[in-house]
């Protein structure tokens, strides 16, 4: 089994990533009745279910599902066929049947001797390849490691970045660099280029997490993030101005719950909402950021509410790392880049604030004004009757 353990692993696992995130939950964020179920879902041998299928307990697939299928946290065992994507958040997943999407799974194992059409994406979690299994895509791993069985085809590439190898590779660079400190060398270009790939790691991992973060409310509260974006839109200013007393009175607040024995197991709760505020904000700037950059290049914006999310972010991602990798002007571009993030956050907590975590219209309905209705005509006097001469 070839691995590829490099920072261009990193990099082609997070476009694969970003890609499957967008090309699998499309239909999701467009749609608008689907919902999230609280109970098992079995798909009976012989039985074919029509439709995309999210709910936080198990899945067992031994029949056909025609549609995508999301786990949050419950076990997946796919023992038929599954036409869509399959993506687990926290729940293992069993294959033996067949997917012609694409797999992916965040922080749960993945063991499979079926077929995968698509993708193979594993995050934090390990990947087992028993004897039989078929990936006609991309196998890609990180933080977890690969485990390949005999008689097992693969049509594409392994990428696995084991997060671990840094326990080992740091203390080898301490010590080198502090070797050439004695000797009075200059800086050895192993180290160089040691400390250059940790950083390439901590950056990209860094995108990684900010993706993941950004695009779960899209995935899951798509509603909540469109109206954000549009409180944003109609209320540009109201928004940055609730946004900013919001941040100057954070500190203050904390310091009172601090102060005072009942607000103390407050502050966690509190610091918690102000996260997810952040986040929810934030992913409803991303789609703004989008549409104004497309409305600039005159071309039509993607209609998919998570690919939205996916470019804006991109967007601000790339200005920060151009403006790093270029040199003497760089550092203008990394200065919008942050000045424009620090006004994301401001405008999006002000209109998180206005619309309630997005769960009502920030903007105050109009008075229905009644039509005017116009005055009757007067009625004619009627005609004296005719009496016959």
């Amino acid at each position: 089994m070839k691995k590829q353990t490099s920072g261009r692993s990193i990099l082609l696992a997070c476009a694969i990533t970003f890609a499957l995130a967008a090309a699998s939950h499309a239909r999701w964020s467009s749609s608008k009745d689907y919902e999230l179920r609280h109970s098992d879902v079995v798909v009976e041998e012989g039985q074919t279910m029509r439709e995309d299928v999210v709910t936080d307990k198990a899945i067992t697939i031994i029949g056909t599902l025609r549609g995508d299928c999301v786990s949050l946290g419950g076990p997946v065992a796919v023992k038929g066929t599954v036409t869509g994507d399959l993506v687990s958040l926290g729940g293992p997943v069993n294959l033996s049947g067949s997917i012609q999407g694409n797999l992916i799974s965040i922080g749960a194992p993945v063991e499979t001797e079926g077929l995968i059409a698509g993708d193979l994406v594993s995050i934090g979690a390990s990947v087992t390849l028993k004897a039989g299994a078929t990936v006609q895509g991309e196998v890609s791993s990180i933080g977890g490691h690969i485990e390949q069985g005999d008689g097992v085809t693969l049509k594409g590439g392994i990428n696995s970045v084991n997060l671990n190898m840094l326990k080992r590779i740091v203390p080898s660079l301490m010590r080198v660099s502090r070797g050439a400190h004695r000797n009075g060398n200059s800086l050895n270009p192993l180290l160089f280029g040691g400390l250059l790939g940790l950083g390439l790691i901590a950056l990209c991992s860094l995108f990684l997490l900010g993706a993941v973060m950004l695009v779960l409310p899209a995935i899951f509260f798509p509603k909540n993030v469109a109206t954000v974006s549009r409180e944003i839109t109609e209320n540009f200013w109201k928004s940055a101005g609730i946004g900013a007393l919001i941040v100057m009175a954070l500190f203050p607040a904390l310091l009172m719950m601090a102060v005072s024995i009942l607000g103390i197991p407050l502050i966690p709760l509190a610091l918690l909402l102000l996260g997810a505020a952040k986040v929810l904000g934030f992913c409803g700037f991303s789609v703004v950021l989008t549409k104004r950059f497309f409305e600039g290049i005159k071309r039509p914006a993607p209609a998919s509410l998570i690919t939205q999310v996916c470019i804006g972010y991109g967007l601000l991602a790339a200005a920060l790392f151009i403006g790093h990798a270029v040199p003497l002007l760089g550092w203008l571009l990394s200065l919008a880049g942050i000045i424009v993030i620090a006004f994301g956050v401001l405008l999006g907590l002000g209109a998180v604030w206005s619309t309630r975590m997005g769960t009502m219209s920030g903007t105050a309905p109009q008075p229905q004004v009644p039509p005017a209705v116009p005055p009757a005509a007067p009625a004619q006097p009627a005609a004296p009757p005719v009496t016959p001469a």
